[in-house]
């Protein structure tokens, strides 16, 4: 059965260390579970039973990771990392016409299913923020109209969370070989048709980055569920 979802697990996690030298950063426990384990407990409370996870850093622990879930299927990148827009194209012969993208590394509780039942080709959770720390996308009634420095003006008030769903026919616009970017190549063609939507999440997200980041969480940082 094809994959109504995507869990990216395979950056490098560089910013991590010394965390990440032996374990992969969507691995890494919070509240006694692997991260990868809470994105996919939030992809199942949203219906999805089939999923694919990438792995390229470490990759044998994300695979066996993967062997002891019901449902999810790895692919492994190599011989180099293909980034978000190459690992989705590596991965579309498994992947169903719909399907959303959620991040290993990131805390959150975005409602995937309203996502989902916008009526767009690509549809983005975006976040408020107040110090412009993440690259600025304006919205204009529903429609996302720009993404700084990618494609028209950009509102630095929002940003997108990296959490979205696709038409696996938005892969079409992806390089067909080597590393790209989901954002600089798809949703640069898609913003300029007017073909992208946007939803803005009011809750809980945390992106975890850096060790700071990730020891805040560990110590309980509020409006995180361990």
């Amino acid at each position: 059965m094809a994959a109504t979802a995507f869990l990216l697990a395979a950056g490098l996690g560089t910013r991590l260390r010394p965390y990440t030298l032996t374990t992969p950063k969507p691995l890494l426990p919070v509240g006694g579970r692997p991260m990868l384990d809470i994105a996919l407990a939030h992809l199942r409370a949203h219906g999805h039973e089939e999923v694919v996870v990438n792995a390229f850093w470490l990759p044998e622990q994300v695979v066996a990771w993967a062997a002891r879930q019901r449902g999810v299927t790895p692919i492994v990148e190599s011989p180099a990392i293909l980034g978000t827009g190459g690992g989705l194209r590596n991965a579309r012969h498994l992947l169903a016409e719909r399907f959303c993208v959620v991040n290993g590394d990131i805390l959150c509780d975005v409602d995937l299913t309203a996502l989902w039942n916008e009526p767009a080709p690509a549809v983005m959770a975006l976040r408020a923020q107040t110090d412009g720390r993440h690259t600025g996308v304006a919205l204009r009634e529903g429609r996302v109209t720009g993404i700084a420095g990618i494609v028209g003006e950009a509102d630095p008030s929002l940003h997108f969370t990296g959490i979205h769903v696709l038409d696996r026919s938005v892969l079409d616009l992806v390089p067909p070989t080597g590393e790209a970017c989901i954002v600089r190549t798809a949703y640069r063609h898609l913003v300029a048709e007017g073909r992208v939507r946007g939803v803005v999440h009011p809750g809980m997200w945390v992106d975890i980055g850096t060790v700071e980041e990730y020891e805040r969480v560990r110590a309980g940082m509020p409006g995180v569920a361990p």
